[in-house]
């Protein structure tokens, strides 16, 4: 999974799903659909969203197209890349193999990896809980639609430097979970898929939670769609093999909720339980190239939302915010969907806003291409000389400073200082 360092901005923040009294499942069926309408009327839904008390599936509605191109129809059964929901099952496969002693927290990993460069200090733990230094993407863009296996993984980990110490701090990284896989995999004997299939999705009968190995058809799954001046586009060609363990899967919001619900009630183990069920919540989120996924617990209300999309847009959080809000009874403004007015800038002047910022705690490179700004994946569309609208989040991001030398961008309220120019 490929989480962005933007989701750290205010309006990704995980839902508080709300106490109190619930109205009638009709009544609040009625009142989202109502909630959601002009999102969907805007083009700015495609995807599946789950709402369930306890086991009980309270809301579940589709919209939009998982495929625009044939005009295929989003349903309740059509597999989307969840992103970093992966990463929870991972977590159960190697708490389980914890449990069972195959593995130890202190075990370096040279104990399975021969010659890996630091393997000796690098720990179990440490790439479990994002301690380890290997970076998080092993990739480059260009090398992301090629399939990849966890031992292809380990091997491209070993051509890259460490990021700090291991054990001396904390950085998310997918490329240390799929490092980790391959440890699950030579501490098991079995591949990552066979675990992933002999230990939850077998068990739970999920016929809908897919990994791009070989021979997986993923013709019925969602494809994404990405942002650009003349609206969305397909999204670049990738084989999400290269997250394996940490972005790959494609799911549901049904086989997420048995996921989920199985986990609640311990039937995963404890210790698994005791990972990601902490203070009585879960708040999973997810992005990758355009598609998008969450899901929410809270035990005080029992209350579980999941959401999968093959965009991504503003609407999705929104809806993360406020249906737990319907859901408790409260009054919840019908939205007013974003309708900026576009303008073309000349390449000269965007370039000159192009450089590292510092963007949700995060250095970030914000680059000029097409006739508007990326930050990362992100396009920053052009609304006026100075400012661009963000339609994954509804934000408008200003630039700070004279034209010829900007000195950050004001992200919906946000300061994103400027570091310096583009690294060559």
């Amino acid at each position: 999974m490929q989480c962005h360092p933007l989701m750290l901005l205010p309006l990704l923040l995980a839902a508080n799903l709300a106490a109190g009294e619930s109205p009638p499942s009709s009544e609040v069926a009625s009142r989202i659909d109502g909630y959601a309408a002009p999102f969907a009327q805007a083009g700015h839904l495609s995807g599946t969203l789950l709402v369930a008390r306890g086991g009980d599936v309270l809301y579940e509605r589709s919209w939009g197209l998982a495929d625009r191109e044939r005009g295929r129809a989003f349903d309740a059964e059509t597999p989307s890349c969840i992103a970093s929901l992966t990463k929870p099952t991972t977590v159960i496969l190697a708490s389980q193999l914890i449990e069972s002693g195959a593995i130890s927290l202190s075990d370096p990993i040279s104990k399975w990896l021969e010659d890996f460069p630091n393997g000796d200090q690098i720990q179990f733990r440490h790439l479990l809980f994002h301690f380890s230094g290997i970076p998080h993407r092993l990739t480059a863009p260009n090398e992301e639609n090629v399939p990849r296996t966890a031992a292809d993984m380990v091997e491209l980990a070993r051509g890259r430097d460490l990021d700090f110490k291991p054990g001396s701090r904390r950085k998310y990284s997918s490329g240390g979970f799929s490092v980790m896989v391959r440890v699950l995999e030579l501490a098991s004997g079995k591949s990552y898929e066979l675990l992933l299939r002999e230990r939850i999705l077998e068990p739970l009968n999920l016929s809908h939670t897919l990994h791009p190995g070989p021979g997986v058809d993923l013709s019925q799954a969602a494809k994404s769609y990405a942002w650009s001046l003349d609206g969305q586009k397909p999204a670049p060609d990738k084989h999400y093999s290269f997250l394996i363990g940490a972005g790959a899967l494609f799911s549901t919001p049904r086989d997420l909720l048995a996921i989920s619900r199985t986990l609640i009630d311990g039937g995963f183990g404890e210790r698994s339980r005791r990972r990601l069920l902490r203070g009585g919540t879960m708040s999973w989120n997810g992005i990758t190239n355009s598609y998008r996924a969450f899901l929410d617990y809270n035990s005080r209300t029992d209350l579980t939302l999941i959401l999968v999309s093959n965009q991504m847009v503003g609407a999705n959080d929104l809806l993360r915010r406020n249906v737990p809000r319907i859901v408790a009874g409260e009054a919840v403004e019908v939205p007013n969907v974003p309708r900026p007015r576009l303008v073309s800038l000349p390449d000269a002047l965007l370039e000159r806003y192009a450089g590292q910022y510092k963007i949700g705690g995060s250095p970030m490179p914000v680059r000029a291409r097409d006739g508007a700004l990326f930050a990362n994946e992100w396009i920053l569309l052009p609304i006026s000389e100075t400012s661009f609208y963000s339609p994954q989040d509804y934000a408008t991001v200003s630039v700070v400073g004279e034209d010829a030398s900007p000195e950050a961008l004001d992200w919906a309220g946000m300061n994103c200082p400027r570091l310096g120019p583009l690294a060559d």
